[in-house]
């Protein structure tokens, strides 16, 4: 009886490993913002419903089709590189923690039309009710938005669960009526705790960091022509719904998630202090003559503004040569692994490093 392994990648090194496009086919539009900011054209048969890009994913679809997980250019996926080598790729001291699991799912999102209104369970829910240790807290971060675009998050008022339960059996815009509308620029954050209902507008596009999943429950379908067991996870609608912070989320608490990230300086971060539970997002912004230094971490890196060099403080696994830096520039996209050491940021150029929990 032969015993197989997986596949040791050529990517377990220390250089920044560059992320392939990673957009599986969602039942919503949007995509050519994604296209435009990676700097690709657009394919001829492009069919506008690839509004994800989903960066360095252990994750994948709850339905439509499973795809999701990050495969890099030889071939091997995500999972068996950190499988072949986790002290490496997120470090000691997160395997001990966390186990060969990142715990975080970052995308780039272009909302090509307005989301559905939807929830994601928490944690709590989540476990005792779909046998996952994860819900799907996620943050945004507008990396562009046309004029007067919006977002909407959390209820005004409270609703009864009979009420929220007719809204939801109406399917109609009073669901989106009920909810805090925030109008969003370049530059804002906005953290979405699991449980609190949130739509995306059109002419959004974000950098999004979640927990590593696909959970959402669909307050909104039928017009996406999404089925019941899909938009309510497979449970019954009565239970999925138990999910759902039924409000009020008020003007305080929406303040509480808000933050500008360009207000940032040199290092910083870019989400509200209650994010740091589910993962962070870094921004690291050198300006000439002024380099900025990042420490040790899983990361994906996105570089959002001008160009410079990036450069890690450990070379190639092997040793066989010192580490050298390398240009990016605005829409570049890299995987950085723990091991790679401490990151060096130089130029006219600003990143954000979407990680982990410390």
């Amino acid at each position: 009886m032969t015993t197989t392994h997986p596949p040791r990648s050529t990517t377990t090194v220390s250089a920044p490993t560059r992320l392939p496009l990673n957009t599986p086919r969602r039942f919503y539009r949007g995509g050519e913002r994604i296209l435009a900011f990676r700097g690709l054209d657009t394919p001829a048969d492009f069919d506008g419903q690839r509004p994800e890009d989903w960066l360095a994913s252990t994750t994948r679809l709850f339905a439509e089709g499973g795809d999701g997980v990050t495969v890099f250019a030889d071939g091997t996926s995500l999972p068996e590189a950190l499988a072949a080598d986790p002290d490496h790729w997120l470090g000691p001291d997160h395997v001990a923690a966390h186990g060969v699991e990142p715990g975080l799912l970052t995308k780039l999102l272009d909302a090509g039309e307005r989301l559905p209104v939807h929830s994601h369970p928490d944690r709590a829910f989540a476990a005792a009710h779909l046998d996952c240790e994860h819900g799907k807290t996620e943050a945004w971060i507008v990396l562009d938005a046309e004029p007067g675009a919006s977002v909407w998050l959390g209820f005004r008022e409270e609703l009864p669960a009979d009420e929220l339960a007719a809204l939801v059996e109406a399917q109609d815009e009073r669901l989106l009526e009920a909810l805090n509308r925030i109008e969003v620029q370049a530059g804002d954050t906005v953290l979405v705790p699991g449980g609190q209902p949130h739509a995306i507008g059109e002419g959004v596009f974000v950098l999004e960091l979640q927990e590593p999943t696909d959970l959402s429950v669909m307050l909104e379908h039928r017009r996406f022509g999404l089925e019941e067991a899909h938009a309510f996870l497979g449970l019954t609608v009565p239970r999925a719904l138990d999910s759902v912070d039924r409000g009020p989320l008020t003007v305080e608490q929406l303040g509480s998630l808000r933050r500008r990230w360009t207000d940032v300086a040199g290092v910083g971060h870019a989400l509200p202090a209650p994010a740091t539970e589910f993962f962070r997002a870094e921004v690291l912004r050198a300006t000439p003559g002024s380099p900025v230094v990042g420490a040790a971490a899983f990361a994906v890196v996105v570089v959002v503004a001008g160009s410079g060099t990036l450069a890690t403080a450990a070379g190639p696994v092997d040793g066989t040569a010192a580490p050298r830096p390398i240009e990016v520039g605005r829409g570049d996209v890299l995987l950085l692994p723990h091991g790679a050491g401490q990151v060096t940021l130089d130029g006219d150029v600003t990143v954000v490093r979407c990680m982990p929990p410390a």
